[in-house]
């Protein structure tokens, strides 16, 4: 099941899926059990309790885990089901009141924020739709190795999608040099001696996202919509990528 229908991760996923294989586990076992950092564990837990999917049980000052029914997750579902249905009643009118104030397309640029893997496979479904919209085959990235290993969690087959719908990326790499197989895509690495800012770059179309990265693997990034920023932000890793 895609957890992500109900607002959830794959990491969340994975730490209810070893709590159902446990009678019930401390955070330290749950993270030796998935391999998941306990902070990020700790995270998942508390996504997972407020949908229901976990309870808690106390032993003196020992707190534990334990996994709920799976059946939890028809009803979930359920309730999803019933407020899509009450939101596309009244979207429609919604999006119709703000018809003639968009005159001016300049109100609309704006940056947002994203937090966690959600929020990760929020930006990479806006650089395919941006791309597919502006009729754009290329874009721009310059990877980090850190924020590598979790941007894809929740969009594993999105350098798939991307090379489906005949996009192009340009890369200019940190770190020590791999061997990574990508579809439609040419890399360079940055300067001769291996090393991670913990910032991924994104440029297409009029935008940019900047992904960054904590001690503690927490991730969080901005999409800033502006056309002026992303030319700059293009001419910049233009010259990076000739004297890389």
């Amino acid at each position: 099941m895609d957890f992500s229908l109900i607002g959830l991760s794959i990491r969340d996923k994975r730490v209810y899926e070893a709590l159902t294989r446990m009678p019930e586990a401390s955070v330290r076992k749950i993270a030796e059990e998935t391999r998941i950092n306990r902070g990020s564990v700790f995270e998942s837990l508390k996504d997972l309790l407020a949908a229901g999917l976990v309870a808690q049980v106390l032993y003196g000052k020992r707190l534990m885990y334990r996994a709920k029914d799976p059946e939890v997750l028809r009803e979930i579902l359920d309730e999803k089901r019933q407020e899509l249905t009450r939101a596309k009643g009244s979207v429609g009118a919604y999006i119709q009141s703000f018809a003639g104030q968009a005159s001016d397309p300049s109100l609309f640029h704006f940056t947002s924020l994203y937090k966690g893997d959600e929020g990760l496979a929020a930006i990479l479904r806006d650089v395919l739709k941006t791309c597919r919209m502006a009729g754009a085959k290329e874009y721009r990235s310059i990877s980090s190795p850190r924020v590598s290993r979790y941007l894809y969690n929740n969009f594993p087959h999105f350098s798939r999608e991307r090379v489906r719908q005949g996009i192009f990326v340009r890369v200019l790499r940190q770190g020590a040099r791999v061997s990574e197989e990508m579809g439609s895509a040419e890399s360079k690495y940055l300067g001769p001696t291996p090393y991670d800012t913990g910032c991924y770059t994104l440029i297409y179309g009029n935008k940019v996202a900047i992904i960054t990265i904590n001690e503690y693997n927490d991730t969080s990034g901005v999409i800033i919509d502006s056309q002026h920023f992303a030319d700059i932000q293009r001419q910049m890793f233009d010259a990076m990528w000739q004297g890389a």
